[in-house]
Parts: C-alpha cells; sequence; structure tokens
C-alpha cells in the first residue's frame, strides 16, 4: 500500500458521522489557501435509490451540451477514483495523491466520505468546471456533501435505509433527505405519499421552488425504453439505461437540465447516450445475462418489475448481500422471478457469508449452490447456455464481477464503512 492508501484506510477507523462541521472548517481552510478559487454549480442529488442513475444521466447531458462538468458519486464498483471524475475521465492517481495531501494538512479528524468529498470539492473548483453532479452519501440535512451552497437540487425517492442513521420511518428518512433543500433553491422531486408532503413543506418553509416532476412512460421496446415530458417539449426520449424505474431518474436529470437552460437536443441525446454500469447492465445477450446493484427492498421491488417487462420466463439468480441487509425480505421479493438461487459472498469485511445465508434459506432444490468468492461465481456464471441470467444484491459483489470480467481484481480496502460503529 502507498502512504496515501494506509492514510485513507486510518480513516475508515471514524466509521460514519453525520455532520458538517469538519467538512465545512476543511473547505474554509482551502479557499484561504486558494484566495478568490470559483466554484462550480453544484446539482445536489439526494434519494434512497436512483440517485446514481438520475446524476449519470445528468452527466451525460451535460456532456451532449459540450459543458465542463464534474460528477461525485459513491460508492465505487472497481476503483476508488471512479467517484471523481471530469467530463468522464476519473481523476488521474498522481492528481489525487497531490489534493489528498492538501486536503489532509487543510482538515481535522475526516471520515473517509467527508475527506473523499473535499477532495472532490477542491479538484472540480482548480479545473474550472462549470456543473457539477454531486451525489449525496447518507441522508441529505448532515451529509458532507451538504457543506457546499447548490445550484439545484433533487430527491429521487424515499425508502426505507439506513435507519440507524437517518430514521426507522418514511417521513423521518424524508425530513433528512429533504435536508439538501436551500433557500430560494430550486428543488425537483418525484417522492409520493408522505415522502412529497415533506418535501413540499421544506420547500415553503425555505421560499424555495419545489417542482413535482411528472413524465409519461412511453412505449417499450426489446431492451429499449422512450419517455416524454410534455412540460419541457420533450418526445419520445430514448433511454441509455433500461428499466422502468429509469423513468422518474431520467426526467428529473431532464428537467433539472431544463432548468440550467441546456437545449432539448441535447437533453435527447444526452438520455440516449447514458451510461452507468451495474444497473441492469446487460454483461451478454445470449444467454440474456444482467447485472444489477439493487440492494434495497426498494431496488429489489423496481428490479424485479422491470425484469418482468425484459422476460416473461424465470431468472437463473446469483445473489449476495451485506449482512446489514435483510435476506429474508430479499428472497421473499427475489423468489416469485427465480428459476433457482445460488449465492456469492462478497469480499466485504460486512458481508453476509455463505454459512450465515445457508442457515436463512429453505431446504429445497431451488437453492442450487453458494460460492466463496465472486471469482468462483463468474466462472459457473460464464459456463451457462441457456435461460435469464441475473447477479445482483451487493455494489461490492457487482464490482467484483466487472473487475474480474477486465482481467483485474477489485480492491475491497478501500470500500465506506457505512453500517458500523
Amino acid at each position: 500500500m502507498t502512504e496515501l492508501e494506509n492514510y485513507l484506510c486510518s480513516l475508515r477507523t471514524f466509521g460514519v458521522r453525520v455532520g458538517l462541521e469538519n467538512t465545512q472548517n476543511a473547505i474554509a481552510a482551502l479557499k484561504k489557501r486558494h484566495p478568490g478559487l470559483p466554484e462550480p454549480k453544484f446539482l445536489h442529488i439526494a434519494g434512497t435509490n436512483g440517485k446514481g442513475s438520475t446524476c449519470a444521466f445528468l452527466d451525460s447531458i451535460l456532456n451532449e451540451a459540450n459543458i465542463k462538468r464534474g460528477l461525485f458519486t459513491s460508492p465505487h464498483l472497481v476503483e476508488l477514483r471512479e467517484r471523481v471524475r471530469i467530463d468522464g475521465e476519473m481523476i488521474g492517481e498522481k492528481r489525487f495523491e497531490e489534493l489528498a495531501g492538501e486536503v489532509k494538512e487543510a482538515g481535522e479528524n475526516l471520515t473517509f466520505f467527508e475527506f473523499l468529498t473535499v477532495v472532490a470539492w477542491l479538484y472540480f473548483c482548480l479545473e474550472g468546471c462549470e456543473y457539477v453532479v454531486w451525489e449525496t452519501g447518507l441522508g441529505g440535512r448532515l451529509d458532507a456533501t451538504s457543506a457546499v451552497l447548490p445550484y439545484a437540487t433533487a430527491v429521487t425517492n424515499i425508502g426505507l435505509e439506513h435507519t440507524q442513521y437517518l430514521g426507522d420511518t418514511i417521513e423521518k428518512i424524508a425530513a433528512e433527505k429533504a435536508g439538501i433543500i436551500r433557500p430560494k433553491i430550486p428543488l425537483f422531486h418525484t417522492c409520493e405519499g408522505v415522502a412529497k408532503d415533506v418535501m413540499e413543506a421544506t420547500c415553503a418553509k425555505l421560499g424555495a421552488p419545489c417542482k413535482h416532476v411528472t413524465f409519461t412512460e412511453g412505449r417499450i421496446e426489446p431492451l429499449k425504453y422512450f419517455i416524454s415530458i410534455p412540460e419541457i417539449d420533450l418526445y419520445n426520449a430514448e433511454l441509455g439505461l433500461i428499466g422502468s424505474y429509469q423513468y422518474a431518474n431520467a426526467a428529473i436529470a431532464a428537467c433539472i437540465a431544463n432548468y440550467c437552460g441546456i437545449d432539448t437536443v441535447s437533453i435527447l441525446n444526452g438520455l440516449k447516450r447514458a451510461v452507468w454500469p451495474g444497473r441492469l447492465q446487460i454483461l451478454r445477450k445470449d444467454p440474456l445475462t444482467i447485472l444489477d446493484c439493487a440492494h434495497n427492498s426498494h431496488g429489489w421491488q423496481a428490479l424485479v418489475k422491470s425484469l418482468s417487462e425484459i422476460s416473461g420466463k424465470k431468472w437463473k439468480v446469483y445473489f449476495g448481500m451485506l449482512a446489514e441487509k435483510d435476506p429474508k425480505q430479499a428472497l421473499e421479493i427475489l423468489g416469485p422471478i427465480a428459476e433457482k438461487i445460488s449465492y456469492i459472498e462478497p469480499q466485504n469485511e460486512r458481508r453476509l457469508t455463505c454459512e450465515e445465508w445457508e442457515k436463512i434459506v429453505p431446504k429445497d432444490g431451488r437453492f442450487d449452490l453458494n460460492f466463496k468468492n465472486s471469482a468462483d461465481a463468474l466462472k459457473a456464471i460464464s459456463a451457462e447456455t441457456e435461460g435469464n441470467i441475473l447477479i445482483c444484491g451487493s455494489c461490492y459483489m457487482a464490482g467484483e464481477i466487472l473487475a474480474l470480467m477486465a482481467g483485474r481484481t477489485r480492491d475491497n480496502s478501500k470500500d465506506d464503512p457505512v453500517g458500523r460503529k
């Protein structure tokens, strides 16, 4: 390990800390080092699921408009530096080390995520980005990314997640996510029910324009989805990311882009050319093999709905998850579409092991095989010659599969400490 890698790993011992003070102090110190440093327009995206895809659609639209843009997302699938990109290119190793050294001097007691957030902020400012697509980590109100003033905000949807940090009801979690809303800064969202009420009430209190994004689902062709948003004169836009759950994400991205003054042609092309690995990603078409990062009940439900649209046949499911998730709930949701379910143990310290999985699953023939690592699982998947194949359950395991397919090994030592005290 390099000196920087050792330092980043040491930061992980701080775990998760909700609060902005340390991040704000680090940014303030860096502003003193770089007086007059211009800041980009931050497009701040929160939500339980879909925020990464929304970021991908928005980044693609900005690219089509020839706008210099930054992209900050989490977690990474294969390489830590994936999280910090300018114009589609992840930050270079040398540049990352230089900026990390500067942030190390400026910030005290930063957590892993806070540190990466400040590095990303500094990089985007120094490189003169016009816009930055800025994804939250956890929540919103006290998430490190909220240390910046946004140009626009968005909340994709609300579901139960990270309840130990965000609250144990939809209303409480919505209130945390709504924490990204700022006075007079517009919010774009697709929340429903009590979450919608929270968004509207928060915006009213802060005098922030609140736009509940609506759209019309278009025709569905084999592995192709289309959307129309009459309010911004957008019709029959093809989506580069498949799955009906992408409609709302694409609509939010399109409406934010429209607010930013981006032309309709760029929006159309950006939606069509968006790429986001690990989200209903087609690894091969014969036999149809799909990789997806769904890892909570809301995500699994959306995944099952889309898979049912893609094919009426059942799926051979290769599944892996972290111990903090709910495997029984996963089985309830994925079970109806599964011809068989094989378990892949992610190489992450928070993993649900094969032994723990075996204690949970019923003793029947559908629960086919267990794999202690992704490499062995990929060999079995590659040997499949028929049927539909789904790989899902964990971003970390998905990253391992993608790395192996590229002839690499994923470095799990740089993963986020979410879920640990």
